[in-house]
């Protein structure tokens, strides 16, 4: 059973001065998930980073680590790793570079869980570290082209049938990353598994609401979403129904009225008096009816 998932940073979260598209939304959806035993999965960086200048003291330590969970907070990641201190692992605290089993023993110590190597899950870009840690008997995952996979939004399904293939909660939250990238679907839950890895769920979908005498509106509305994986967890299709009926005509009418009341402000600049939802227009084009505030003034 994987109990801990552990993740390398440097060309595998990010490039460079960038974090590579996606991982955020990867990580808030891991950083949820549950192990088989329905426990919390422990997520962990451990990288290789700077050795301190012999002698090692408990002071150079930590001028280095202070150093790269700077770096961390730039990129945006450290919040998903918290407390940086039994979260974050670097060579420098085990005085030994990956794929080194001390390492990775000093991340499970630093981490405070009873976990054995063979309970772990480990993320990187390495080819060579990716073979060490599975003669280390680690589960492995490479991130890249060759790889697993090259695009982190795919990344928690393939996490998630490795982990816990039963979880409906982590299918759900890796279904939900996937789907709003490939699709645009939100809100995605899973109603129903079927042998064969068919999954009958339903998902919030952008559809354009015609308004009288006006141009149309983008709504968010439920429908149902058929969905069939494969072996690895990834999706093999996806076949989306017509939106719901009743949902539609209550936006239609929700926005007749607001229209009728004169709560929608017209044009750029500040909310029209009364009002209480604008009209805005998202990179795509579509004209979205967006609420501002709860009640007008």
């Amino acid at each position: 059973m994987i109990k801990v998932l552990m993740l390398d940073l440097g060309e595998t979260l990010v490039h460079q001065t960038t974090v590579f598209p996606n991982v955020l939304e990867a990580l808030d959806a891991l950083s949820r998930f549950e192990t088989a035993d329905g426990k919390p999965l422990a997520l962990c960086l451990v990288s290789d980073f700077e050795m301190p200048a012999s002698p090692p003291t408990k002071g150079k330590i930590k001028a280095i680590f202070q150093k790269y969970v700077a770096l961390l907070d730039g990129f945006g990641l450290k919040r998903f790793f918290e407390p940086v201190e039994r979260h974050v692992t670097l060579s420098t605290h085990a005085g030994a570079f990956k794929p080194e089993r001390s390492v990775f023993e000093m991340a499970l110590k630093r981490l405070k869980v009873t976990a054995r190597l063979d309970e772990c899950l480990f993320l990187t870009e390495n080819l060579e570290h990716v073979q060490a840690c599975r003669n280390l008997g680690m589960k492995t995952l490479r991130f890249g082209s060759p790889g697993d996979f090259s695009d982190w939004s795919e990344g928690p399904l393939l996490i998630a049938k490795l982990v816990a293939p039963d979880s409906d909660l982590n299918l759900q939250l890796a279904l939900n990353v996937r789907l709003a990238v490939t699709h645009e679907l939100a809100g995605v839950m899973v109603l129903e598994k079927e042998p064969g890895d068919k999954i009958h769920s339903q998902a919030q979908q952008w559809v354009s609401v015609a308004q009288p005498g006006e141009e149309s509106l983008a709504a968010q509305v439920p429908g149902e979403v058929e969905i069939e994986l494969d072996s690895t967890g990834r999706i093999r299709s996806v076949e989306v129904g017509q939106p719901d009926s009743e949902m539609l005509e209550e936006f239609r009418s929700f926005a007749e009225s607001l229209k009728a009341n004169q709560q929608i402000s017209r044009g750029a600049g500040a909310l029209q008096p009364g009002a209480t939802h604008k009209i805005e227009t998202d990179e795509k084009g579509r004209r979205r009816l967006v609420r501002k505030r709860f009640s007008a003034i």
